[in-house]
């Protein structure tokens, strides 16, 4: 699943490329229009006609990020609005001339949903296991997950704010794991940057949060932006499905010291793996504790 680098990265390509652009044309993909048939909402998470109407003229007036979600600021009619967006597991948006251009077969042939501008490019969204979701909302307060969300890690506040939730007594007795991973004490950390920002920190996994002083606690804060900053320098991280607005792969999985490694990058010792949060955790008993 695309974490906060990889999601930031496509802000980006799509900022440069689609701002100022007037949506004209919109198709959606048999997936969808059978998904709502039977009640799955696939993809567009809202009634596909109430949708379509909204987004249809609307001009892009700017890409947003909050956490692992994108979200459009949005223009019709002098009324302004938002689509927000997730990737789920293998999510992408494309910027072609058309849907033949998109180099890559598997995302060729899971398009989901087609966005004509008024430049001639196609903005595309393909999702592979069709996990992502699109929904348009009148504020970004009425998107529920955003309600809850903790101030982004670039934000002045977040240190002193990720303190405060990391030991209050909601998650005090939760692994740090599982409370890294969650939009409300910080947003964007997923399983692979987790795994990550705890190795560089030295702290276990497993290790309750209430345990860890807030001297550690700030190191591990200051690791999870690290992380971030050198995924973004180096592109995002590509294990499978994850690619760029134009097509293209990152290179953080060749700098990761923990995730997905047998042995120790430091100290050389076997690597343990150990399911926290539903998801598999990779770390060292010998440099983390």
């Amino acid at each position: 699943m695309p974490e906060l680098p990889e999601v930031e990265l496509v802000r980006r390509e799509l900022s440069r490329s689609v701002e100022g652009r007037k949506i004209e044309q919109i198709e959606l993909s048999d997936y969808v229009y059978k998904g709502h048939a039977t009640g799955r909402k696939t993809i567009v998470k809202q009634d596909v006609d109430e949708f379509k109407e909204m987004m249809m003229g609307a001009s892009i007036l700017k890409i947003g990020r909050r956490g692992k979600y994108l979200f459009f600021v949005l223009e019709k009619s002098d009324d302004i609005f938002h689509m927000v967006g997730h990737l789920g597991m293998s999510g992408a948006f494309f910027i072609t001339g058309a849907l033949e251009e998109i180099e890559n077969l598997n995302y060729r042939k899971h398009w989901h949903a087609l966005f004509g501008l008024d430049d001639g490019t196609l903005l595309s969204y393909c999702d592979i296991r069709r996990f992502g979701e699109m929904s348009v909302v009148k504020r970004l307060n009425d998107f529920a997950p955003f309600s809850r969300m903790a101030p982004e890690y670039t934000d002045p506040d977040s240190l002193s704010y990720f303190l405060t939730k990391a030991r209050n007594e909601q998650n005090s007795k939760k692994s740090i794991k599982a409370v890294i991973m969650d939009s409300a004490v910080i947003p964007g950390v997923g399983n692979i940057y987790a795994s990550e920002a705890l190795f560089s920190a030295g702290v276990l996994p497993t290790k309750k949060a209430g345990n860890i002083s807030a001297e550690r606690l700030s190191r591990l804060h200051e690791e999870i932006v690290n992380v971030f900053e050198v995924s973004l320098a180096s592109g995002g991280s590509t294990i499978s499905d994850y690619r760029g607005v134009s097509g293209q792969s990152g290179s953080m999985q060749d700098r990761f010291k923990i995730y997905q490694k047998k042995r120790c990058t430091q100290c050389g010792h076997d690597v343990k793996t150990k399911v926290i949060a539903t998801r598999n955790t990779f770390y060292c008993t010998k440099c983390q504790r």
